[in-house]
């Protein structure tokens, strides 16, 4: 952990930055090392806007670039022995604001064209798909370096929740990014590591045609735990700032860390009950001192592209939206929970967006999951 927990990363998704600009910082790379020492080369993450998959993606970025400096202080920096540098290739999805298959393949291009820049090589010349330009720069860069590329996709599915409702648009991102996934896969022989994370689970959309059976970590009992903040680590690295906001409030300290729970806490994602907090929340209401509605002051969790998509599904659908804030014992399975978007069964971006989380399971042929509002923020949420 670093050594000011006065300064709190509100915004901050870039892990070098926070190194090295003395934020506070819960330590998440023991998974990394898991994962990189895994037996699998591909990862598959979902989980709510708010959670940090965006600066775990830049601590696993930092890591394949051999930046061992950065994690002295961290678990990774007491158990990797062997420090190597990577080329890596990541991609932001969810900076395109791309809501047009053209815009989105410009953006991938002009991202492209930088890492090509970065390692010194050039792109295919001519039209060519996207799957391509990619397999072709993972080659090039594989062969100017002589060493295994790291693909890292952040919000990969952005672009396609935006098009979901028009069908013209929706086919095109489809066909624009399905050999894009597929060369990942396709270019195992010069692949170190790869990772995509995404908040929607689309893989009925057909987008990772071709990408098929990454290690999916979404609903993993080992990686519960990836995103967020355990109650350990709350107690460990936000000790003062408990405390600061338990005086602005005139109630104790353990009370305050209880006030935390109910409000920002509730989270599991897999059968092994580990409870997690929503991370920019926990932020924003420790630098206020104030037990504020963060994650809901925009009208709806996350206040991202899944979410507004899950509202415009809800007022298509059947669904009593009226009976939402009573959601307490809702039973599903994993195939419902990582479905896609369905105007008729908004269960599964219910769960993927962060308004229903596990609360209980049994076991069968497929494990039955009862699901349940996390917290009083979102059931507040959920009223309004």
């Amino acid at each position: 952990m670093v050594m000011n927990p006065k300064q709190y990363p509100i915004g901050v998704q870039s892990f070098e930055r926070i190194i090295k600009g003395q934020y506070t910082y819960v330590d998440k790379t023991e998974y990394i090392y898991q994962l990189a020492h895994g037996g699998s080369r591909t990862y598959f993450l979902c989980r709510p806007g708010g959670f940090g998959k965006t600066l775990l993606l830049s601590a696993i970025e930092a890591y394949f670039l051999g930046k061992k400096e950065l994690f002295d202080s961290l678990a990774i920096g007491r158990l990797e022995t062997d420090w190597k540098e990577y080329p890596v290739l990541r991609f932001d999805l969810g900076g395109a604001k791309a809501k047009s298959a053209d815009k989105l393949r410009d953006y991938l291009i002009d991202s492209m064209t930088v890492i090509a820049e970065r390692y010194g090589v050039s792109l295919l010349e001519g039209d060519h798909c996207l799957g391509a330009l990619l397999e072709f720069l993972i080659l090039e860069i594989y062969r100017k370096t002589g060493k295994e590329v790291v693909v890292l996709v952040d919000d990969y599915d952005r672009a396609i929740v935006e098009t979901l409702e028009d069908a013209t648009a929706l086919k095109a991102a489809q066909d624009l990014l399905r050999p894009f996934f597929a060369q990942i896969k396709a270019s195992g022989d010069y692949l170190r590591f790869a990772f995509v994370t995404g908040e929607a689970n689309l893989c009925q959309h057909n987008v990772f045609s071709g990408f098929d059976n990454p290690n999916d970590l979404t609903l993993h009992p080992r990686f519960g735990a990836i995103c967020g903040i355990t109650k350990e680590e709350l107690l460990g690295n936000f000790h003062e700032g408990i405390t600061a906001l338990a005086q602005k409030n005139g109630i104790g300290f353990y009370e305050t860390v209880e006030q935390l729970r109910i409000k920002y806490g509730g989270y599991r994602f897999t059968r092994r009950e580990e409870l997690v907090f929503e991370t920019s929340s926990i932020l924003s209401c420790l630098d206020s001192s104030t037990l504020g509605d963060f994650w809901a002051k925009a009208g709806i969790p996350g206040s991202t592209g899944t979410s507004d998509v899950l509202a415009r599904c809800l007022e298509k659908s059947n669904f009593d939206i009226t009976q939402m804030a009573q959601m307490d014992d809702v039973w599903s399975n994993s195939i419902e929970m990582e479905g896609t978007i369905d105007q008729d069964n908004p269960i599964p971006l219910l769960f993927q967006s962060g308004y229903l989380t596990i609360k209980d399971y049994e076991r069968g042929g497929l494990y039955n999951y009862k699901l349940g509002i996390p917290n009083r923020k979102v059931r507040s949420a959920l009223v309004r």
